[in-house]
């Protein structure tokens, strides 16, 4: 029986936490994750990506199996920590757009951002330990709102919307499993969180890939066959789908979607935040956590502020991806020496 450990988190909640990593991602705006339209073949983007991301994580997978960790190198350590605190100004970028642009237009960006990157200083202090088990509440939340507003909008589902099957060109499709596969860090969170696991890494993270390009599949589908040829143009099809859907009397359904965007970029933020910290070894956690959540802020506001979100093209979240989640770890198989030191520690 695996015993339980301090810092260390149960393989259930590292499932957990790339389930809700990876849907944050799809509730953005859809700009910033596919081009062209919102058609059917959207969802052959999807499917695919899910495919090729499995494809891509092999060799991570290999770094794990034969205990060759990129950071172990704390010079690799430190740019991985760019990478983390990188992907957490973005999210937060992408959270700020909407809560000022939708939600309440009046207000500034910055707000909102100085206000996840506090809560991600914050959780990131307290540790893996206790975002782990806050992710359990946020999984239940984030499905079971999900389950809902699918439920109430099936009456609204209109087979007929998803035809033709393919509108996009052969390049757009293309674009889009590509724009889809590099908006993932799961991979790189799989490699510097594999250490903190209580158990075996892999199949968490292989299954919270599947359930979640799954929930997303289900999801564009939905829009694509309740919106019809309107899902283009809306920056936040998937929050349109909550406003569209409806409980009896209770017409705000859309308020489940902002509470589990609200979670979801909190434990997104607090897991990128707290990667960055332990990536990069030479410091006090607390200076760390700090110095991580302020650049991080940085980031978003630069991305808000600076320009404009919906004119920043996808291939700014590739290339980091294909650096830091393949590039990486094909390397360190290929050039690192086998870390005994962790076999021991596995074993015994």
């Amino acid at each position: 029986m695996t015993q339980a450990k301090r810092d260390r988190v149960a393989p259930i909640s590292i499932f957990f936490l790339f389930y809700i990593s990876r849907i944050v991602i799809t509730l953005t705006n859809v700009q910033s994750i596919s081009i062209g339209y919102m058609k059917t073949d959207i969802l052959i983007s999807a499917l695919s990506s899910m495919g090729i991301t499995l494809i891509m994580a092999l060799p991570a997978i290999y770094c794990y199996r034969k205990h060759k960790n990129p950071f172990d190198v704390k010079w690799v350590g430190f740019f991985y920590s760019i990478y983390f605190i990188y992907l957490a100004g973005v999210n937060i970028s992408r959270f700020s757009y909407f809560a000022s642009t939708t939600l309440n237009p009046n207000s500034k960006a910055w707000m909102f951002s100085a206000i996840i990157a506090l809560c991600a200083l914050y959780g990131a202090y307290l540790g893996i330990e206790g975002l782990s088990r806050f992710s359990a509440f946020g999984f239940a939340l984030l499905v079971g709102s999900i389950l809902v507003a699918l439920l109430c909008s099936l009456k609204n589902y209109q087979e007929i919307n998803l035809y033709p099957v393919i509108v996009n060109d052969n390049e757009g499709i293309l674009k889009n499993i590509l724009f889809m596969t590099g908006n993932s860090s799961e991979i790189a969170l799989f490699l510097c969180l594999s250490k903190k696991v209580n158990g075996k890494a892999v199949k968490p993270y292989v299954w919270s890939v599947i359930a979640s390009f799954f929930t997303i599949f289900i999801l564009l589908l939905f829009v694509v066959a309740v919106m019809g040829d309107a899902a283009t143009l809306h920056a936040f099809p998937i929050y349109t789908l909550f406003q569209l859907s409806k409980i009896g009397l209770f017409e705000r359904i859309d308020v489940l979607y902002i509470s589990c965007w609200i979670f979801g970029i909190f434990i997104k933020s607090v897991l990128l935040v707290y990667c960055a910290s332990i990536s990069f070894k030479p410091m006090k956690k607390s200076t760390k956590c700090m110095i991580s959540s302020v650049l991080a802020f940085a980031v978003a506001m630069c991305l808000t502020e600076l320009v404009d979100i919906n004119t920043v093209s996808p291939v700014i979240y590739v290339i980091p991806f294909a650096v830091f989640c393949i590039i990486v770890p094909i390397l360190t198989l290929v050039l690192k020496k086998r870390n005994y030191g962790d076999e021991l520690v596995e074993k015994f």
